[in-house]
């Protein structure tokens, strides 16, 4: 009876674990192996069945990380610290994992860790749904969405920005926020995509212009254009008239063209 209570008490307490692992990338699966520990024994499993993944016995040269097709080829057993690596996570890696260790005193440890698997979020997409100006005001809409399932989004203004806006989202995936604000500045607004493990944001800045502040800055330089014209020809077509001469023409219908072309940039 003494031997049983003393084998029982060799086995330290089973630990569960949680770690989140992402689509394409590497995990580590941490051992929690006592760092003054001479690893003799190391077996990493899956399911009630305890079906090996990785294992390690004292005198080999090599850990067996081929033991199970699921993870063949993406498997490193660390056999000092007893931790598994796993590359190129996949959907299917989402399991639980025990592992047991030995050390060369004959001192055991178990533990279970719980790997989920998500897919690392990349910025959401944001596009401008209308911009108008309206009553001296700019009126304008922002959509961002992410293609990432389960996600949440959310619109930040700057903190310098101090004009109203609405926020909606039609679904987890998709959200939309309104603004109205004084024209002729940037309003500068910030979407973040969360899906409990990540974020990632993006930052939009958009500009409303009121159109004569658009028309002093592109007509004077054409009018100005048009009253050169108006002089050459004029000019022109009095010199012709004194002296009667033909080529002067030609040179007034190229001058004329110029003209017609100015106007059509009015």
């Amino acid at each position: 009876m003494a031997c049983v209570v003393l084998s029982f008490l060799t086995i330290l307490p089973v630990v569960m674990g949680d770690i989140t692992g992402y689509l394409g990338d590497s995990v580590t699966l941490s051992s929690g192996a006592n760092s003054s520990w001479i690893l003799s024994k190391i077996e990493w499993s899956i399911f009630s069945n305890i079906t090996w993944i990785a294992t390690y016995r004292e005198g080999t040269l090599h850990p067996n990380t081929d033991r199970f097709w699921q993870f063949q080829g993406r498997l490193r057993l660390n056999i000092s610290s007893g931790d598994l690596e796993i590359r190129d996570v996949r959907i299917g890696d989402a399991l639980v994992y025990s592992v047991l260790l030995k050390d060369i005193k004959g001192e055991q440890q178990n533990k279970n860790l719980r790997l989920t698997v998500t897919e690392r979020l990349s910025k959401p997409s944001v596009r401008k749904v209308f911009s108008m100006l309206k009553d001296s005001h700019c009126v304008m809409a922002l959509q961002c969405s992410s293609s990432v399932k389960d996600t949440h989004l959310s619109w930040e203004p700057e903190a310098a920005f101090e004009d109203a806006f609405w926020r909606r989202n039609p679904n987890t995936n998709v959200s939309v926020v309104w603004t109205s604000y004084s024209p002729n500045r940037n309003a500068t607004f910030n979407c973040t995509a969360s899906n409990g493990f990540s974020k990632a944001s993006r930052v939009v800045t958009e500009r409303c212009q009121e159109p004569d502040v658009v028309g002093e800055t592109r007509f004077p330089g054409i009018a100005f254009v048009m009253l050169l014209f108006g002089i050459v020809f004029g000019c022109v077509l009095t010199y012709c008239f004194r002296v009667n001469y033909f080529p002067c023409i030609n040179f007034l219908n190229f001058v004329f063209m110029c003209k017609m072309t100015c106007l059509k940039l009015l």
